[in-house]
Formats: structure tokens, C-alpha cells, sequence
């Protein structure tokens, strides 16, 4: 089984330490030892996809088992919930509790007296004042200084149309809780968040999963958690409903901007994955165990194929897990049906990393195994014709 994973030339760096805020995993009562040194910094960072966020449980739950050690999160609206909860220093196990006192019924109220009263000039659809309440609940902390675990998580301002990062050293003092519900805060979902005199709604609108900050980080590895896959050969029913029109246009300008930022950040000390969850809606309550094993069992995969942390991982998992996982998870197949390809030439335009060739005749693949792909899905999304297919994402 060993012998069929491809190891690609990436040095790890080593470390003497563990990292800012870095927790040492143990194995059987002694510190653990993984078969490489480890990174000098890795940094988890947790993509936004509204309730679909529950699955960054399971991804942090996989992190633990396997030893892993993250020395700073980076989180976008809901993924900075839980990236802010994780950098707390909770583990999974208390994350999914404070998780499970969610209840759409409660958090989601319609600002229905206002809307009377003032009509399409008030700000939101829904209250916001329950979700920060719920938000200040779980994280007390008075800044970003105070978390045992360095964290940072990124909203935009309808002031300048900018990025503002918060946590980052020498920025502004902030509250933890207000920068989170800031990252968090979909547009017309939620009340706009007023800082500082300017007004921030949710980071995703721009950049749903946040690289470029770990790229600033100089991380040497990151662990990038991306929610925006989905399967296109379902189409989602459309419903003559606002609700349904704001969140799938949410959803489809999120993937467009994700292609252009993954093409940029995905380099080769990223390690991304995109656990199945777009079956869930964005403000669908789920099934908070089932989500929490389906970003657990994509986390294991990954984790425990990916050369740049296969050989960091606990070796008892590891073996467990070679006698589950029978396809290494490291690389993406690339399918063309030359039935239905008309040589557009747009999916060779389209590829960052020269998985397509545009020839007017002939089969367009030219890595039938791309370990370079950023899996940002665009070939299969952007081909007129439906012609592509992306398998082992």
C-alpha cells in the first residue's frame, strides 16, 4: 500500500520548537514523535459556507487523532467561529457542544416590525443581536492577544470595499467576539458590523477561504479547508424566493472568486481539502454529528495521503487508516468525454496548472494525474459543455 503513494520533492523544515501557541500531541502518556521534523509554523486555515462550517469539527477532530500540531488558525465567517473556538484552546469534542446549542429558530428571527415600519431601508433580514449574543458567549476573550493560539479572520468593509484582516500584529486593539461576528455577518442575512466607525459584513463576499493570510504568515505549511465544492451535474431547483436567490448567488459569486484565489495561494506547502458538503444549504440546520464524521473522514484522507503531512501523522493512525484509504488523495484525475468535447480550447485557458491542452483534434488531457491541480474546480465548472470531470477531489 505504502509504495503507491507518489512523493513529490518537498522538505520539511525543521523545528526546535512548537510553534506559537503549538500544543504537543502525546501518544501513550509521552510527547510524540512524528517520522519527520516538523514544520516551523503551520497554519489551519478554515474556509466560510454558513452552517456547512460545522464541518471544520471533524477536520480539527482528525487533526488531534492524528498529532498534528497547528500553531495559528486563520477562519472566515463561519469558519472563524470555529477557528476562534479551536484557538481558544477547545477541542473538538467541547467545539461540538458549544456548536450543538445552535437552533436556527433562535438565531434567525426576522426583523419583521422593522420591516413594517421602515421597510427595504433597514439593514438586515434577520436579527443579528441573538448570534453576537451567542458569539460573546463562547468567546470572552477581551482581544486577540489573550488566545492561547494566535488567530486571525478577515471582513469587508462597505466603506472602502477593502479587506481588513483582524489579529494581525500591530494592528488595532479588538475584541475577539466583534472582529468573528464581523467575518461572519452575510449580507442582508445579519445587521452590517459597526468598528470603528465604518461598517464590515461578512470576509467571504471577497475571499471565502483566506490563504493570502497565511501566505503573509509565511507559514511553511498550510492546512487549507475549502467548502465550496459541488458536485455540477446536480442542479439545484430554483425556488422564487429572496432567500433562495441571495444565498445561491452567495454561493456561485463565492466559487468564482475561491477559482481565482486558489489558483493564486495553492502552492506546494499547501494541503487542501473539500470535504462533500454542499448537499446542506447555507442556513440549513444539519445533522451536527453527521457533518462533524463527514469533515472528520475527509480530513483523515487527506491528512494521511498527502506527502507534506503523511509522514507527520501519528504512525498507529497511519496504519489504521492504510488499511481504509485505498487511493491516495494527493493528486486529481482528470476525465474528458471526447463525445461531448468540442475543443473549445476554454478549459486549457481556464487551468492553472497545464492539465489541458487546446488542440483541434485529440484528447485535450495532458495530466492525466495532476498533482499540481489546485482543485478550484473550474475547468469542470466553465466548460460549455459538460464534458469534464474531476474525480479523487
Amino acid at each position: 500500500m505504502n509504495s503507491s503513494y507518489r512523493h513529490q520533492g518537498h522538505a520539511h523544515d525543521a523545528g526546535n520548537g512548537d510553534g506559537a501557541g503549538g500544543m504537543v500531541p502525546m501518544v501513550a502518556g509521552k510527547p510524540f514523535e512524528p517520522f519527520a521534523a516538523r514544520p516551523r509554523k503551520t497554519v489551519l486555515v478554515l474556509g466560510g459556507g454558513g452552517m456547512r462550517g460545522f464541518c471544520h469539527i471533524g477536520v480539527i477532530r482528525a487533526i488531534e487523532r492524528l498529532g498534528l500540531v497547528v500553531d495559528e488558525v486563520v477562519g472566515t465567517s463561519m469558519g472563524a467561529v470555529m477557528g476562534a473556538l479551536y484557538a481558544t484552546g477547545l477541542d473538538s469534542r467541547q467545539i461540538e457542544e458549544a456548536a450543538a446549542e445552535i437552533q436556527l429558530k433562535d438565531y434567525f428571527r426576522l426583523n419583521l416590525l422593522k420591516f413594517l415600519v421602515r421597510g427595504f431601508r433597514h439593514a438586515s433580514v434577520y436579527k443579528g443581536r441573538t448570534f453576537r449574543q451567542l458569539i460573546e458567549k463562547w468567546l470572552p476573550h477581551a482581544s486577540f492577544e489573550e488566545l492561547p493560539r494566535p488567530f486571525f479572520c478577515n471582513a469587508l468593509s462597505l466603506s472602502t470595499g477593502a479587506s481588513r484582516f483582524f489579529g494581525l500584529p500591530g494592528s488595532a486593539p479588538m475584541r475577539v467576539a466583534d472582529a468573528v461576528y464581523a467575518s461572519a455577518c452575510l449580507p442582508t442575512i445579519f445587521e452590517p458590523a459597526a468598528i470603528d466607525g465604518d461598517h464590515y459584513i461578512d470576509g467571504g463576499m471577497t475571499e471565502t477561504l483566506a490563504l493570502r493570510i497565511a501566505r503573509a504568515r509565511q507559514a511553511d505549511l498550510v492546512i487549507g479547508v475549502d467548502l465550496s465544492h459541488r458536485d455540477m451535474r446536480i442542479p439545484v431547483t430554483y425556488k422564487a424566493s429572496l432567500p433562495h436567490i441571495l444565498f445561491q448567488t452567495y454561493e456561485t459569486m463565492g466559487q468564482a472568486l475561491n477559482e481565482h484565489n486558489l489558483h493564486r495561494y495553492v502552492d506546494d506547502k499547501t494541503v487542501l481539502m473539500k470535504p462533500k458538503v454542499s448537499h446542506l444549504g447555507l442556513l440549513d440546520m444539519p445533522d451536527v454529528q453527521e457533518i462533524v464524521r463527514i469533515g472528520e473522514r475527509e480530513a483523515l484522507e487527506v491528512l494521511t495521503t498527502n506527502p507534506l503531512t503523511r509522514y507527520l501523522c501519528n504512525p498507529d493512525v497511519l496504519a489504521e487508516e492504510d488499511r481504509m484509504v485505498q487511493t491516495p488523495r494527493d493528486h486529481v484525475h482528470l476525465h474528458v468525454d471526447m463525445n461531448a468535447c468540442i475543443h473549445c480550447g476554454i478549459c486549457a485557458a481556464t487551468c492553472a496548472t497545464s492539465g489541458f491542452a487546446a488542440v483541434p483534434l485529440g484528447d485535450v488531457v495532458r495530466k492525466l494525474h495532476n498533482y499540481e491541480c489546485t482543485r478550484d474546480m473550474a475547468c469542470e465548472r466553465n466548460c460549455p459543455t459538460g464534458a469534464i470531470r474531476l474525480q479523487n477531489l
